[in-house]
């Protein structure tokens, strides 16, 4: 299968499974990107407005960045550094917290996927467990800067659909909102294109699998 077909799947397979389990490793890797960044930007002297507009361009530039390593030789080794890196920031959250939870064993299973995947040089398996890490980061995009707005748009924050999706009660959009007199729904439009965008252009030219 074309890289760029593998992404469109597994982006959309990861939008509608996000808050369940099998999903979780993956939401749970996007939050921690998103948590690192925002301990980065977030200061003081910086407007809320600027730093949720910079969470986002890190962000789309580590989605770029990891899509373009898709195509060096290093891809394989993608999905091992992506879930050990969550496994690693995991427990040292369990380890503060002094417990353990639902999402824990998924997180495990992720890595133990990735590192089998690498010993028995499985490369279509650990292509895709590599697109599921990268982009989760779109997923989180889409999730936190453009469905808030829409769905207060349309006035369905109450609804079935919105309990469904289960958004963030406190999105990063939700700081641009009146920024320079501009509603947040148009704000939307920044951290859509920060998702669809690489996708778009780098997501091609990768290995087929």
């Amino acid at each position: 299968m074309k890289s760029q077909n593998r992404a469109w799947i597994m982006f959309t397979a990861l939008f509608l499974s996000w808050n369940t389990l099998p999903g979780s490793p993956f939401q749970y890797f996007a939050d921690m990107i998103r948590q690192w960044f925002g301990l980065i930007v977030i200061r003081p002297f910086l407007p809320a407005a600027w730093q949720s507009i910079l969470i986002y361009f890190m962000v789309a530039l580590l989605l770029s960045g990891l899509l373009l390593a898709g195509r060096s030789g290093n891809r394989f080794y993608l999905a091992g550094f992506c879930s050990l890196a969550t496994l690693v920031h995991h427990l040292v959250y369990c380890i503060s917290t002094g417990r353990l939870y639902p999402v824990s064993p998924a997180i495990a299973i992720g890595l133990a996927l990735a590192l089998l995947f690498l010993i028995i040089k499985a490369k279509s398996p650990a292509l895709w467990l590599t697109d599921a890490y990268v982009l989760s980061l779109a997923v989180w995009l889409i999730r936190d800067g453009v469905l808030p707005p829409v769905l207060s748009r349309l006035e369905l924050e109450q609804s079935s659909l919105a309990g469904f999706l289960a958004l963030s009660s406190d999105p990063l959009i939700a700081n641009l909102d009146r920024t320079w007199h501009l509603p947040m729904i148009v704000w939307s439009i920044v951290p859509l294109a920060l998702a669809i965008v690489p996708l778009i252009l780098f997501a091609r030219g990768r290995q087929k699998g």
